[in-house]
């Protein structure tokens, strides 16, 4: 990707889409995106450094330095190229603030003109975002933007930061100058920020707190650009030499994958003095750079021209290989934004406009509880209520019939495994001989209650006469149970219908709505849907009081089945046991009954259809206008936060197709491979222990850059490296491409110029190789020296091969050897005698007879395989 990137743009390809990569930042810039790291350039150093010298040569402009302004908080310089010369100055507030301050800090600024010079902007700027009398002005998160247009102007777009201080002073107290580090803290520990490192030659630099912070946040040097300033006075304190070193990248500690560059600061002006325009800023540092020590810098790293084409080239590339992930990150926080707007709905004034709003959202809502309570879950058109995958965590509150579904099966089974108050059923894994335990226990039942009970409630029947109400006493005792159960599950439908309401408000409605639409018309609903479903389950338990004997043909067939197997063998049962049977029977025809009664009468007559009448927009039209207000009505932060959304979408939405247009663009797209040499992650900073683990850096001098190699060259690299390397002189091919020896390793020179996405310099040339190099033979199809020519010397003498055996398969060695070399050969096809190698016809290619032939053993085969044995 460097390579075609880089190419595009020194040949002017991109065209406008240079100015369209600076663009989307500017739009991501102004929408203040928190989980979007923006590429960017940002300017930090000391306060003495001659920070504001270097933006004054990249723009022309003089910054007014008494005023203090671009001093207290970001300040973004914006280059582009226009047919008029202009300078405008806005603010871009920081989205913490209220609409508000928002809007009246959004509408300032404006053009520089004779009625209104760029000094007087600037000190209004400065007192209207952070006041010098306010605590905390240096903590401000507004961005004050200075754009500069011109026939002469780069694309660049910078970020110049407060800059650092070492002691406090009359301005600035110690919690400024903690504020100021935190604020330059949060740009350049992203990973995706390019420091630009101003450094002034007026001390010594090793006290410079912006090259630590440099060393801290970028312990690598592959985002940092060095900048010199004041070159002129390092031979005043004895360290010319050693800054020189500085700029040659030859500081261990201080070496910089993207170089260093060095400026000469305009000496002191009289008052009214006219500022130095760039010719003659021009003309003073080519005289400077002419003589002395510093004329050994290289041309290319000194003068504001070359740092301008630097930066301008650099922060393109940078946010091109950005593009992609930017596409992703912006097209989440575009979703993000409309689900919040419309979480927070269209606001309305009148109750008339409230009342309509209601209407349409309640008819909404029903579309979505038809499917919920028929159990389809199909989503309307447009709308994304259901899931359409298993939800790991259960069944989701939106299905409510499988819910339902779940609580009745939970009921039904509660009912016939607990429902009974004395359980005569016996445990499985006996033996057939062996009493099972609930026999016993049956028989300590009918003693102990069914005889007693048959002694209490004897009246002036006959004696031998039965009791007839025997039976339903008994069943109202053991089935004491069923109304708790009962009760219970009427309350968990109660939960699940609530849960689903809390699920489809939190959809359909916005947010402001939820809260009240519960309180004022929902919980009532609720209620009333609850109480009818407790009266009719009242109905229910009580008519478990009623004696009313069973019209099951089940109920007597069981009975006679009983009474057969009771009296096998002259066998006799008392009347106790044969009450108790008849109960025990009647139980369990009861309870199918009672379980599909609740579930139908209950649950679904009363709470399942109920849902279909709360959202009815009949009954909107019947609230007053007080439960409108009170439920449709918006305060001023609703209208604020939706109005401060509005703009955002808007920049979001632009940005989103400045992006997609240059992510089609072929310079830009990143290749599968290249894709993995690119740091996408928003990884912020590096903690102490990753820094700890990571190598010194080597120095990287200009003449030396290190290729970044992709995933499939490396693969590619790989079996080569695990074969000892060989030239011409041992008859192997000697390397297609020169070397290039580092201290790291040893990289080859491509021709094509494919460089490291942070490293640029004009002296590589995009051009591509003429034709590509014939691939190298394989090892194991490469002959060793003959005897004739002596053994290699470098590796170790080849032993002497034995034939194989008769009943042994003669392994790929023995394939694709040649017998005219005294070798076991297996070819099929017998090879011609040597020739002369001037009449080779593989002589051109570098091969012997043998690799010849051995490539001709291979192809034989696969002709046949495709033609066909015959």
């Amino acid at each position: 990707m460097a390579s075609s990137l880089d190419s595009a743009l020194d040949a002017q390809e991109l065209g406008g889409d240079q100015r369209a990569l600076l663009d989307l930042i500017e739009k991501l810039q102004y929408a203040q995106l928190d989980n979007v790291k923006l590429p960017q350039i940002v300017v930090v150093g000391d306060q003495s450094a001659g920070k504001s010298s270097v933006l004054e040569a990249i723009t022309g402009t003089p910054f007014p330095r008494d005023a203090g302004a671009c001093t207290r908080f970001a300040t973004e310089i914006r280059l582009r190229r226009a047919a008029e010369s202009s300078i405008n100055v806005s603010i871009i507030p920081d989205k913490n603030r209220n609409f508000k301050d928002q809007e009246r800090l959004r509408h300032f600024g404006g053009m520089v003109d004779a009625s209104m010079p760029f000094e007087t902007l600037m000190r209004a700027a400065v007192d209207l975002i952070a006041p010098k009398n306010i605590p905390g002005r240096f903590a401000a998160r507004d961005i004050l933007v200075v754009e500069k247009r011109g026939p002469d102007m780069p694309l660049l777009t910078l970020v110049d930061l407060p800059g650092l201080v070492r002691n406090a002073n009359n301005d600035q107290s110690l919690e400024d100058i903690k504020t100021i580090e935190s604020l330059s803290d949060r740009y350049m520990k992203s990973s995706r920020t390019i420091i630009l490192a101003v450094v002034g030659g007026n001390s010594d630099y090793v006290q410079a707190p912006i090259l630590t912070k440099a060393q801290q946040f970028d312990p690598s040097g592959s985002r940092t650009i060095g900048v010199l300033t004041k070159p002129d006075l390092t031979e005043s304190i004895g360290l010319e030499d050693k800054f020189i070193d500085l700029v040659k990248n030859n500081d261990k500690r201080n070496d910089f994958r993207l170089g260093w560059y060095v400026l000469l600061n305009p000496g002191p002006r009289d008052q009214g003095q006219p500022w130095p325009d760039a010719v003659e800023r021009r003309h003073v540092e080519d005289e400077f750079f002419s003589r002395g020590k510093w004329s050994t810098v290289p041309a290319s790293q000194r003068g504001a021209g070359a740092l301008m084409q630097k930066l301008s080239v650099q922060l393109q590339r940078h946010i091109g290989k950005h593009v992609k992930v930017l596409r992703k990150q912006i097209q989440k926080a575009l979703d993000d934004c409309e689900a919040e707007l419309k979480s927070l709905g269209t606001g309305k004034d009148t109750p008339q406009e409230m009342r309509i709003e209601l209407v349409e959202l309640f008819s909404a809502s029903k579309e979505l509880v038809i499917p919920a309570v028929y159990g389809f879950y199909k989503n309307p058109p447009k709308k994304n209520f259901f899931r359409v995958t298993a939800d790991p965590k259960g069944t989701p509150a939106q299905n409510l019939r499988a819910r339902a579904t779940e609580e009745n099966d939970r009921f039904a089974m509660k009912v016939r495994a607990h429902g009974r108050k004395f359980n005569f059923s016996a445990p499985t894994g006996r033996s057939p001989t062996e009493e099972p335990p609930a026999a016993g226990a049956k028989r300590d039942f009918v003693r102990q209650e069914v005889e007693m009970l048959l002694r209490q409630i004897r009246g002036s029947e006959f004696p031998m006469d039965p009791k007839p109400r025997a039976v339903y006493m008994l069943f109202q005792s053991f089935a004491e149970y069923w109304p708790t159960f009962a009760q219970e599950h009427k309350d968990n439908l109660g939960v699940v219908c609530n849960e689903f309401l809390g699920e489809l408000i939190a959809y359909a409605f916005p947010k402001r709505m939820r809260e009240p639409l519960r309180r004022h018309f929902l919980d009532p609903q609720m209620k009333a849907l609850m109480a009818k479903a407790q009266h009719e389950l009242d109905l229910l338990t009580q008519d478990m009081n009623l004696e009313v004997q069973p019209y099951d043909p089940e109920y007597e067939e069981r009975l006679r089945n009983w009474q057969s197997e009771a009296s096998k063998e002259g066998a006799r049962f008392s009347e106790a046991e044969e009450v108790l049977e008849k109960m025990l029977i009647y139980y369990e025809l009861s309870a199918k009954s009672f379980i599909r009664n609740t579930i139908t009468q209950v649950i679904e007559r009363h709470l399942m259809q109920g849902m279909y009448s709360i959202f009815n927009s009949v009954a909107v039209l019947s609230m007053s206008d007080e439960v409108i207000e009170a439920i449709a009505a918006e305060n001023k932060e609703t209208r604020d936060r939706r109005q401060a959304l509005k703009v955002q979408k808007k920049a979001i939405e632009e940005a989103k197709d400045i992006c997609a247009s240059l992510a089609m663009r072929k310079e830009l797209r990143v290749s599968e491979d290249d894709q993995d040499n690119i740091d996408t992650s928003d990884e912020e900073g590096v903690n102490a222990a990753e820094k700890s683990a990571k190598p010194p850096r080597q120095p990287t001098s200009p003449s030396v850059r290190h290729p970044r190699r992709s995933r499939r060259e490396s693969l590619e690299e790989a079996p080569a490296s695990a074969t000892p390397a060989r030239d011409g002189r041992n008859g192997y091919p000697a390397p297609a491409t020169p070397t290039v020896e580092t201290s790291a390793y040893t990289v080859p020179r491509l021709e094509s110029s494919v460089v490291s996405d942070d490293v640029t310099d004009s002296r590589y040339s995009a051009r591509a190789p003429q034709q590509a190099p014939p691939p190298p033979p394989r090892p194991d199809k490469v002959r060793t020296e003959d005897a004739s020519h002596g053994q290699n010397p470098s590796y170790p003498p080849t032993p002497p091969r034995s034939a194989p055996r008769a009943n042994q398969e003669p392994g790929p060695e023995h394939y694709y050897t040649n017998a005219t070399n005294g070798y076991a050969s297996n070819n099929p096809y017998t090879p011609e005698p040597p020739i002369a190698r001037e009449s080779r016809p593989y002589a051109s290619a570098n091969l012997d007879p043998a690799d010849y032939e051995k490539t001709s053993s291979r192809r034989q085969p696969s002709l046949r395989k495709i033609i066909g044995r015959g």
